[in-house]
């Protein structure tokens, strides 16, 4: 993937993320977004869903991750694996240019072939438009508000999609 900044083309590269990607998914985490979760968290994700914990790099600078998990939910007739994106975050400097759209379609991608997750929830900040209407524009849906979701109180909309996601890269 090539995006341009400050009147230069830089190549990104989106892959599953490595071992040694996690200290600077924390710090991204801590750079970007209000809602941070201790060290071990990222590293215990990781180690259960690698395919899906999907980071944006460019040269030696980590710009975005998606960090996903799969839980299993019991429906009227059967279990199924649905996946949980826990944490989508890209640097400031890095917004706008269809990074976390490719890393969506990638980690709903690795859910869907590699943990048969047929079914991806989220959520978001009713107020976090840009993120609301990206996940729209991937099929998700809003199926409910959960009041007070945040820690300072928020409301959170709750997305889902089926799986495999219906957009083309």
């Amino acid at each position: 993937m090539w995006v341009k900044s400050c009147n230069y083309v830089l190549s990104i590269e989106i892959r599953p993320a490595n071992l040694t990607d996690i200290d600077d998914v924390i710090r991204l985490n801590r750079l970007t977004l209000p809602e941070n979760y201790p060290p071990q968290f990222f590293y215990d994700v990781f180690m259960q869903y690698p395919k899906a914990f999907i980071v944006a790099r460019s040269a030696s600078m980590l710009v975005g991750y998606v960090m996903t998990r799969i839980e299993k939910t019991l429906t009227v007739i059967k279990w199924i694996n649905r996946a949980h994106i826990i944490s989508v975050a890209v640097h400031p400097a890095y917004r706008r240019q269809g990074i976390a759209r490719k890393m969506m379609i990638e980690a709903c991608k690795a859910s869907y072939e590699f943990y048969k997750a047929s079914e991806v929830y989220l959520e978001v900040r009713v107020t976090n438009e840009p993120a609301i209407n990206l996940y729209k524009g991937l099929g998700f849906e809003i199926k409910e508000i959960n009041r007070g979701y945040y820690s300072d109180g928020e409301d959170a909309y709750v997305m889902h999609s089926p799986l495999p996601l219906k957009v083309s890269d």
